[in-house]
């Protein structure tokens, strides 16, 4: 797998440890980032143009958050969101992520699958712990304390076997015990570029912000939702399914206060998806 190799991996080398160090609230990474930029246009992963709406985006975060005038902080936010939405969607030119899996099948029932490294998905990480530092606890990795009750563990855990179970009850998947090849790969990108970026979006922006106006309820179901939504282009099932995801995301990250937890429930499921059943769909 020779794309796998330096130098152009380097900018993923760099922009983990600029994910990792983010979720340490160390301000190390905003130097690991420029690294990954200035890499990142070097090898081609960024052109300018790319690099600018990056940088924009990142800029603009950082004057909103500085804003007292409420006007100026909600029409920040707006332009942060479209920002977002732009980068989920790859609409951005210049941006050039890397295929690294092409029309792979991670056993005989599975549809083929593609994978990217995406470099433009992540950069949403950065600019929503600029707008919203508190997002994060400040000892996200220190699980020790965690004031989960018994029952919270058990719905946790309880999740995290009944979903792939009703999953295949309606059809969307199928049984298929396999860890593929590249198993490792899809590990690397789901935790990192993947669950990181969807869990600080859809957890610690969108459902930090509802909780602050609505019920904790209401604010889970409604960033559940929209996260299920996300996922209209595997079908109205996968929407159901991944709402429901959404909701076990959103009550993990809701009891902890803390986004790793919700990674790593997310991560989780995403990984016995991968082991134990048709992935992504099956044929």
């Amino acid at each position: 797998m020779n794309y796998l190799i330096f130098p152009t991996m380097l900018v993923w080398l760099l922009l983990a440890i600029s994910i990792g160090c983010a979720l340490t609230k160390t301000t190390a990474w905003r130097i690991s980032l420029a690294l990954t930029l200035i890499t990142a246009v070097t090898f081609n992963v960024l052109t300018l143009i790319g690099a600018a709406i990056v940088i924009s985006g990142l800029a603009i975060a950082s004057v909103t958050a500085r804003q007292r005038t409420k006007p100026l902080r909600y029409l920040g936010h707006s332009v942060i969101v479209l920002w977002v939405i732009g980068l989920i969607l790859h609409l951005y030119p210049g941006i050039n992520n890397l295929l690294v899996l092409d029309q792979v099948n991670s056993g005989p029932l599975s549809r083929p699958f593609t994978l990217y490294f995406n470099i433009d998905k992540p950069m949403l990480i950065f600019a929503l712990l600029i707008l919203v530092p508190n997002i994060l606890s400040n000892n996200e990795y220190n699980w020790h304390q965690l004031s989960l009750s018994r029952m919270q563990k058990s719905i946790i855990g309880s999740g995290l076997i009944a979903l792939p179970l009703l999953a295949w009850g309606l059809q969307l998947v199928k049984p298929e015990f396999t860890i593929p090849s590249w198993w490792w790969i899809f590990a690397i990108n789901n935790l990192i570029f993947t669950c990181v970026a969807e869990e600080v979006l859809f957890r610690g922006y969108i459902q930090g912000f509802l909780c602050k106006r609505l019920s904790p309820t209401t604010a889970i179901i409604i960033a559940s939702v929209l996260f299920g939504l996300a996922h209209l282009a595997g079908g109205p099932l996968f929407v159901i399914i991944a709402t429901l995801a959404g909701i076990l995301y959103g009550v993990s990250y809701y009891w902890t206060k803390k986004i790793t937890v919700a990674i790593v429930v997310h991560f989780t499921f995403n990984l016995l998806h991968l082991i134990f059943f048709t992935y992504p769909l099956p044929l």
